[in-house]
């Protein structure tokens, strides 16, 4: 099969064209009647109190799109609030809570930024874009130095971000550090004019100054931005106390899980280990190509571009003849040394490609370019395969794509720097969607959190927007993280999606869907299971010893034995006992499984008896028998007489007797010709008497003489301690 050579092509396509053509279209409009008057500046707080009016009214946050869509405002209190490399402007950075970067007239930063031809995953624009239907204003607090300037706003409805699909409006800027409120829906006077409701957004840019006449590179900052709903009188606001009113936070539902990361991971189910490449053992088996090796550590697997295809580094993984649609969603964490470009030149081409052979076909299935930024800009990428717009122009036919297929050759290629670029792939993940058996918790937070907020938990075998059904409601939501069950029930086995509404209790309500379906099957009838392992006579009934668990439950079983020969109900006990060799053969068994018990026996006929033991469910199911067996039940005492000796008129008597109805020493009554002529307590010591009935000890012989004229039958009785079924243990004429 031929190799695939590839190069940076994408540089070569509009993402990166025009930016002379915007310069020039933002020049050509002066007027700003877009513009909103300047917000006034919010209030300075003391020690967390505002110096505004104690009693300033409260409104509700007008909707966000970056709050609804990432659950994270564009409040720049982290670097994915702004992907550096996705702006023209030079010492771009994130910190202390703003946004600042060095500007010329015509440089720009991007709120909402996409690449045409690659892949679209995260918070690119095309995978979420704007829905210009329903925000409709853009306010930013920012602090720039030019006195009578102009910004502007620009948007594109198509990822090429040519003229054709460009619109945007401008407003006037002055001094200082200050709240600008933009209406997006008022003329569009840039680039194309394309207005704002012509589709959706999927790149949106704030150029702070507009002017070609500003050549040295002048400080700009920004504290917030938004791109949000109108209908409240102070919806240019986020959440906070400012002069004179107040705006309190919708909530941020975010679901934690069910989520792809709980999938399981296709390196796991087939070698039993990840591909965790900070570990050089979870690398067995994968090779690499046009790489120089560079070793494992905590960065991961290092390679260097190296010839003899210098621009098309392989890391090729040990997997085939899996499922496509099982295995969907990749995950990888990547980086590389130095800047960001995507120049076909040394320096430049940075993306990464997967590529596959799909059973069936001889040709390489190639996906789109993933494009991979520098720094902290670097984040862990996630992307479904199921999706269909997954393959690059350049894979041929024919076009398989990934669902659906069997995947017979599998590799990442991680680079494509026409120099010698090094490259730190940590890991890389195929994962399924995320399973169930019977009951699964869904977790959540609200990154709005505030007390007395409530949760609704819906799911939902179809689409977000589809009616999905209730299962919990009114659940009280602590800070942080919390979590509800979902239980399958009577429900139809399959695949499901979590939503979680949120409600503050001033009404505000949001809802937020998982990243990923999880699949439910039914739970098997959990009927308990276990084992009789020993039935023994002991004193005074039967000692059964064995285990018994029951799934539903961690908690020690009960346990009921019956005499199955006559229907008598014999006692229970709690299973609750050490049996660590249970444990080790049950994987999540708890260590508490074992009985070893006790049950009288006294009232039971004489005879053999078969002893079952059940243990008593818990949760679905039903009690399970969990052994029989057999023993032989008499009361009566059990005995010999060893001596029966005469000595003179005297008789001598010796021998053993035990009542096994108890461990304790009995007695025997001697009779001469039918009269009773002595009582001897039966407790002397007779070791072997202990070996043959263990459990009653050694103390059950007895010895003595009684008066016993020549002639005389004598006649030695075993006495039952619980009863009149005293035993004959011997006879004899003297």
């Amino acid at each position: 099969m031929a190799d695939v050579e590839k190069t940076a092509t994408i540089t070569t396509r509009a993402a990166w064209i025009g930016c002379a053509v915007l310069v020039a279209a933002l020049m050509a409009p002066s007027t700003a009647s877009a513009v909103e008057a300047p917000a006034p500046a919010p209030a300075q707080t003391v020690a967390g109190v505002s110096t505004s009016a104690a009693a300033a009214a409260t409104e509700l946050e007008a909707p966000d799109f970056a709050s609804e869509s990432f659950a994270d405002p564009w409040d720049y209190s982290n670097i994915e609030d702004q992907n550096t490399d996705e702006a023209r402007a030079s010492n771009v950075r994130v910190g202390d809570g703003r946004l600042r970067l060095d500007v010329v007239g015509g440089d720009w930063f991007t709120p909402v930024a996409t690449i045409a031809g690659s892949l679209a995953f995260g918070r690119d624009g095309a995978a979420a874009p704007v829905d210009p239907a329903r925000y409709q204003r853009l306010s930013v607090k920012m602090d720039q130095p030019t006195s009578g300037g102009v910004a502007a706003v620009v948007w594109f409805t198509c990822r090429e971000q040519t003229t054709a699909c460009m619109g945007g409006t401008h407003f006037a800027t002055r001094p200082g550090d200050v709240v600008y409120d933009v209406d997006l829906t008022a003329s569009s006077t840039i680039g194309g004019r394309v207005p704002w409701r012509a589709g959706k957004i999927v790149s949106l840019r704030v150029v702070p100054v507009t002017s070609s006449a500003v050549t040295s590179r002048t400080a700009v900052s920004v504290d917030w931005l938004r791109i949000y709903a109108p209908g409240s009188a102070h919806g240019a606001w986020p959440p906070g106390t400012w002069d004179g009113f107040s705006v309190a936070p919708l909530p941020r539902p975010v679901v934690d899980s069910p989520a792809p990361s709980e999938g399981l991971d296709l390196a796991t189910s087939r070698i039993g280990r990840w591909w965790d490449f900070r570990d050089s053992a979870n690398a067995q088996g994968v090779q690499l190509v046009n790489t120089r090796w560079g070793g494992h550590d905590s960065r991961g697997l290092t390679g260097t571009n190296a010839p003899p295809v210098q621009n098309d580094p392989e890391v090729l993984l040990p997997a085939s003849g899996f499922s496509g649609s099982q295995f969907h969603h990749l995950s990888y964490s990547l980086t590389y040394d130095g800047p960001f470009s995507l120049v076909d030149a040394p320096g430049g081409g940075k993306l990464a490609r997967l590529i596959w052979v799909a059973s069936g076909a001889g040709n390489y299935q190639i996906s789109d370019d993933l494009v991979t930024y520098s720094g902290a800009n670097a984040a862990p990428v996630e992307v479904d395969l199921a999706r269909a717009d997954l393959l690059d122009p350049q894979s041929g036919q024919p076009r398989l794509g990934w669902s659906g297929r069997t995947i017979d050759h599998l590799r990442f290629d991680p680079n494509e720097d026409p120099g010698a670029n090094t490259w730190h792939l940590k890991y890389l993940h195929l994962r399924e969607d995320p399973r169930a058996v019977g009951r699964t918790d869904v977790k959540f937070h609200d990154a709005a959190w505030v007390p007395g907020t409530t949760a609704e938990i819906k799911v939902g075998r179809g689409a977000p927007g589809t009616p999905f059904e209730t299962v919990a409601r009114d659940v009280p939501v602590v800070q942080g993280a919390n979590s509800v069950p979902f239980d399958l029930g009577t429900r139809t086995p399959g695949s499901y999606r979590v939503e979680v509404v949120l409600r503050h209790p001033d009404g505000a309500a949001a809802l937020a869907f998982s990243r990923t379906a999880i699949t439910m099957t039914s739970a098997p009838v959990s009927n308990p299971e276990g084992s009789l392992d020993r039935l023994t006579r002991v004193p005074g009934g039967v000692q059964v010893t064995g285990w018994a668990r029951d799934a539903d439950t961690s908690a020690p079983l009960q346990v009921h034995a019956y005499d199955r020969t006559t229907g008598a109900f014999l006692g229970s006990a709690s299973a609750g006992g050490a049996r660590p060799d249970v444990q080790r053969s049950r994987p999540g068994a708890p260590l508490g499984t074992g009985f070893d018990v006790s049950f009288p026996a006294r009232a039971v006929p004489t005879g053999v008896h078969d002893i079952c033991v059940y243990g008593i469910n818990v949760g679905g199911g039903a009690n399970t028998l969990v052994g029989c067996a057999s023993v032989t039940l008499d009361g009566r005492p059990a005995g010999s007489v060893d001596e029966l000796t005469r000595v003179g008129q005297e008789v001598r008597v010796r021998g053993w007797t035990v009542d096994p109805d108890t461990a304790q020493s009995t007695s025997v009554h001697v009779y001469v010709s039918g009269r009773l002529a002595s009582r001897i307590p039966a407790g002397d010591e007779r070791s072997d008497i202990a070996r043959v009935w263990p459990g009653w000890g050694s103390a059950h012989g007895f010895s003595g003489t009684v008066l016993a004229p020549p002639g005389s039958v004598v006649c030695v009785y075993g006495i039952d301690s619980t009863g009149p079924d005293n035993t004959t243990l011997g006879c004899r004429s003297t």
